[in-house]
């Protein structure tokens, strides 16, 4: 009888945790891919991120979003901005940060993501994760019943892209019209991320690929439907010079992503020509600038020359990033 007392007790604390999880995952809001959001709200955590530059940029004191709370930042990548940015925006709005990469958490030696996010999510109040599979944001979420951030997976890179536009906003004071230029890989992620975003803001893209990298068919379809309806347009070429001629902004990043080492020699080859120089920059509007989301490799996708030169805010695009960390602690902390 006693034994049967402790299975049905034991059944209902399995149950209620069941649910406790189920509920808090309904309530818990995460910025796992731009794919999820509405153009009000980035163009808000853009807006945010100008407000907190106002703040952070001036070391005064913000509202202590993260007051009281951990924030645990799982990085299967290496990072110099992003991890740098998101701890010190955390800690700047009150929380203690963690920094914490797949090795110290077994992740690298097989322990399931899941069995990580369940004993995460009893500890921390934020996870924000720099990954290779997008399947293990969604799954740190899950399992967690935490907020995620996505700070970049190999699909998308949705938090540069709020830092990227406060940038834009900064030098152009719009969105809307603008001509923006990527010349690269049109199958990364930045090449994601820019299709989402500038068909949210009614900027008009255009990909500049070889043709065996053309974009993502599901990431150009919903952003060629977003743009239709924000009166903008999304475009792929492979024509280099085509597409610099009168852009408002040109955008590059590196020819080989991380964990695409072992197609080095093979991209070199591939993206052979596709480089912002002071020769493609001539073809843009006078007043254009140059965006690279780093690290760059100079003599590849860009020039030494023309990363250094008036019209590139690439330094100013990297500082505020933090301001970006900021903006989308925020949104993801304040529901």
């Amino acid at each position: 009888m006693r034994t049967t007392l402790m299975i049905q007790e034991e059944d209902i604390g399995a149950q209620c945790m069941r649910e406790a999880i189920k509920s808090v995952n309904e309530m818990t809001k995460s910025f796992l891919t731009l794919k999820d959001i509405n153009p009000e709200e980035f163009v808000g955590m853009v807006n945010r991120a100008l407000y907190y530059k106002s703040m952070i940029g001036a070391k005064k004191t913000v509202e202590g979003v993260m007051d009281g709370k951990f924030a645990g930042l799982l990085f299967e990548k290496p990072s110099t901005r992003t991890r740098t940015s998101f701890q010190v925006a955390s800690e700047r709005m009150g929380a203690h940060a963690l920094y914490l990469t797949s090795d110290q958490l077994h992740l690298a030696g097989g322990e399931p993501v899941k069995d990580v996010a369940r004993m995460l999510g009893g500890w921390l109040d934020l996870i924000v994760a720099r990954v290779f599979k997008q399947s293990t944001l969604t799954e740190l979420e899950k399992y967690s019943g935490l907020p995620v951030i996505n700070a970049l997976s190999n699909s998308e890179h949705p938090t540069q892209m709020v830092s990227d536009f406060l940038t834009i906003l900064e030098n152009k004071k719009k969105f809307k019209g603008l001509k923006l230029t990527f010349i690269g890989d049109g199958t990364n992620n930045m090449a994601n991320s820019l299709m989402m975003a500038c068909s949210m803001t009614g900027i008009n893209l255009t990909i500049a690929t070889p043709e065996n990298y053309m974009p993502d068919q599901s990431y150009r379809t919903i952003a060629e439907k977003i743009a239709s309806e924000h009166g903008s347009s999304i475009t792929v070429t492979s024509d280099i010079q085509s597409s610099a001629r009168d852009a408002d902004i040109l955008y590059t990043d590196v020819w080989t992503s991380m964990g695409e080492e072992a197609e080095r020699e093979k991209r070199l080859n591939d993206f052979s020509g596709y480089q912002i120089n002071k020769s493609i920059l001539k073809l843009a509007k006078n007043d254009a600038i140059v965006m690279h989301c780093l690290p760059a490799e100079r003599g590849n996708e860009i020039t030494d020359d023309v990363i250094e030169g008036k019209q590139s805010v690439v330094w100013n695009q990297g500082i505020n990033k933090i301001y970006g960390a900021a903006g989308c602690i925020e949104y993801v902390m304040k529901g």
